[in-house]
């Protein structure tokens, strides 16, 4: 719920020709998020107990509780729409059913049947959902927005990329220490250098957006995006830590750039009494797309391991994964594709003010 009433309050207080410039400062933490858990997290588990990772979000909570109260008015519709509660089970049961299927498929916890299981429930309840949405006067996740042609781009063209990008933070720091023998803050302090990355590109994003437009980053810099991601694959042990380092950080930077040209893109041609409704449906897919991508790149390796004859995960499990997941964002560049030469023109070349 943080995530799409944040963005709610961020568009509307703030005017459209300034919304890059705004969400620059709200992906700060998607973009320090995670570059600095790695490194947090493996610091804890190293020198204190893994169990104290479940605790960080208190502190921040009373913060954001304080900060709140303190500067945020308590704005609400005066007459709002009844929750529809059929839509709300039918699409979280769907989600649920999906990515916990997808997560536990060669696990331990239940047999591969019973999590196949669940995916092929959750596909259907989601076919269920569409269906229903259809026909409903005020579906809880309208459809609708995705025949906006700048929505759809950011959020089904963005969905595809966020499952290239979002298995990263997986994959790396477990290829580090499962395949190289690094420690959990060695391999922290490597993946938490991709933030060097994001912040110089808050410097340059709206430069390039302006001079070269939405469609044509978002097309190129989806492909440069998807060749840092099967870089990874090439690490080998003894590959110099320079060059890990160098990858890591140029690939911070397309990520953070491809991030803040979608989240900007998404509210180009949305009306700001549909904001709240076009949030939900965002936010949603992309939390979607972020699970998948854990799900997949963490099913690819075990399916090398296995083909490899590994009993344990060694380094040379882990390119295909990498290599699947950056395809991931090369799939994203036909919907891009699709968007209008000019779309966006107009909160680009806001950015100037």
């Amino acid at each position: 719920m943080m995530v799409p009433v944040g963005r709610i309050l961020i568009f509307r207080v703030v005017d459209q020709t300034d919304f890059i410039r705004a969400m620059h400062y709200l992906n700060v933490p998607v973009i320090l998020g995670p570059a600095v858990a790695p490194l947090l997290g493996g610091f804890i588990t190293t020198y204190l107990h893994w169990r104290l990772i479940f605790f960080i979000n208190v502190p921040i909570g009373v913060l954001g509780m304080y900060l709140t109260r303190k500067d945020i008015v308590n704005t609400r519709e005066s007459l709002p729409e009844p929750l529809d509660w059929i839509g709300f089970f039918l699409s979280a049961g769907s989600a649920m059913l999906l990515l916990l299927g997808l997560s536990l498929i060669d696990g331990e916890l239940i047999s591969n049947r019973d999590a196949l299981g669940m995916c092929v429930g959750g596909a259907i309840l989601l076919v269920v959902y569409v269906g229903y949405a259809r026909r409903a006067r005020q579906p809880l996740l309208d459809l609708g927005f995705f025949n906006v042609p700048t929505f759809q781009a950011s959020v089904l063209g963005g969905s595809l990329f966020r499952i290239g990008l979002g298995a990263l933070p997986f994959l790396l720091p477990l290829m580090l220490q499962e395949g190289h023998g690094m420690s959990a803050i060695e391999s922290g302090l490597i993946t938490g250098t991709s933030a060097f990355g994001g912040i110089f590109m808050r410097r340059v994003a709206p430069h390039v957006l302006r001079r070269y437009g939405f469609r044509s980053v978002l097309v190129v810099n989806a492909a440069l995006s998807g060749v840092s991601v099967a870089a990874c694959g090439l690490i080998c042990p003894g590959t110099p830590a320079w060059i890990i380092l160098m990858v890591v950080v140029v690939g911070g930077f397309f990520s953070a750039l491809q991030f803040t040209s979608l989240n900007s893109l998404a509210y180009a041609e949305i009306a700001r009494c549909d904001v709240g409704r076009a949030t939900s449906l965002g936010s949603l897919v992309q939390r979607l797309s972020l699970g998948l991508s854990v799900a997949v790149g963490g099913v690819v390796v075990q399916i090398s391991r296995m083909a490899n004859g590994h009993k344990s995960i060694m380094w040379s499990d882990f390119w295909p994964a990498f290599l699947v997941v950056s395809l991931c964002s090369f799939a994203s560049i036909p919907v891009m594709l699709r968007l209008p030469s000019r779309a966006g023109e107009e909160i680009a070349y806001g950015g100037r003010n």
